[in-house]
């Protein structure tokens, strides 16, 4: 593209001149039109491979934010779970409380059967408390993330929960998530742009034409002087030695491009590895979901079990304290394995270059 220039000038002399002046004054415009100059081909190249690499780590920057959220979604509802839980647990220590009540002021049981309900009760309590603080904090950390206002119940996201329990592997994953996942598109780019500013040096040999128009303007023109004057020039500059300056950047260049493909390629091979071992985690997690539920009914199942013994006097008290916190623990267990079994699933969906939700698995152009 053309340069245009304006520029201006006055002069004051403490004496006059031969013309009887003591000041001048002149203007001009000059535009500037580079002809050819081989150096802007690979800078228009490096220009435009930055351009793209930027897209793509905004690109990616806005995924992190999004797995962050879901991570965060995920587990306000893991810690709303606890509470329910702990809550559950609090309802039943208090009829036990005043079960054994009941049975001391009977004489069925001793007083010691309502000590220990009145302990399993305090725990209770301790736990209820917990879980409140931990979802508070969990609230708080997605509110940061997404400058909303978290005040509303959550939804179950049911659709990833069963696409993490379903996901089987498929071929070619590895070469899919090379050519989705935005860090490396971002870095590919990066590479290109530092390929073609090593070629810019080379390009200094050829040489420059320009071409340029300038219009001079003399306000007070003395006697002989123009008031305009109109000028075009055509220059061909060649830089035929600089002093090994050229070759310098070359070599500078070339080792920071050296360097960038080698950590392209750390990252392209580090991509079948982190697909791998979220696969991995992932079938280990949805086993541990899968045995944490079979313990939570068994838990449950024990609970109830046991009260009815207990009411009959055929269990003791700290049998149903037992039965109670083991409930409680298997549920709490049972949050614990499907939260992993999701984040598990969320991970291999970042490793495969897809977003967070499964009816949008494409990464937005950029």
């Amino acid at each position: 593209m053309p340069a245009l220039n304006a520029g201006a000038g006055a002069t004051l002399r403490p004496t006059e001149d031969r013309n009887g002046r003591i000041g001048a004054t002149n203007g001009s415009l000059t535009l500037s039109q580079p002809i050819f100059n081989a150096s802007t081909f690979p800078q228009y190249s490096q220009a435009s491979h930055q351009r793209d690499s930027e897209k793509w780590g905004a690109i990616q920057d806005r995924r992190i934010v999004a797995f962050d959220a879901a991570r965060a979604f995920l587990q306000i509802l893991t810690a709303e779970t606890v509470l329910d839980a702990a809550k559950h647990r609090l309802e039943r220590a208090r009829a036990n409380v005043d079960n054994s009540k009941a049975r001391a002021a009977a004489e069925l049981v001793s007083v010691n059967d309502t000590t220990r309900q009145s302990l399993e009760m305090a725990s209770a309590y301790r736990e209820v408390a917990t879980s409140e603080g931990n979802v508070a904090r969990a609230r708080i950390t997605l509110e940061f993330l997404t400058l909303v206002k978290i005040d509303q119940t959550l939804r179950e996201p049911e659709p990833t929960t069963d696409a993490a329990e379903r996901f089987e592997t498929t071929q070619n994953q590895v070469t899919a998530a090379l050519s989705r996942r935005p860090d490396v598109l971002s870095t590919r780019e990066r590479t290109l742009a530092l390929e073609a500013s090593a070629r810019e040096p080379l390009y200094r040999l050829f040489p420059s034409l320009n071409l340029q128009g300038q219009m001079r303007l003399n306000p007070t023109p003395a006697a002989g002087e123009v008031t305009h004057e109109e000028t075009v020039t055509a220059s061909l500059a060649w830089a035929i030695f600089d002093g090994g300056f050229r070759y310098a950047d070359r070599r500078t260049r070339l080792a920071q491009a050296e360097s960038q493909r080698l950590d392209e390629s750390y990252l392209r091979r580090s991509v079948d590895i982190d697909v791998r071992l979220a696969l991995a985690s992932l079938r280990a997690a949805r086993d541990n979901y899968h045995i944490a539920e079979d313990a939570m009914v068994a838990a449950k199942k024990n609970t109830e079990e046991t009260e009815i013994l207990y009411r009959q006097g055929l269990a003791r008290a700290i049998e149903l304290t037992d039965a109670n916190a083991r409930r409680y623990d298997a549920e709490v267990s049972r949050a614990s394995a499907k939260l992993s079994m999701e984040q598990a699933y969320l991970e291999l969906r970042y490793t495969l270059g897809l977003g967070p939700l499964d009816d949008d698995p494409s990464v937005p152009a950029k």
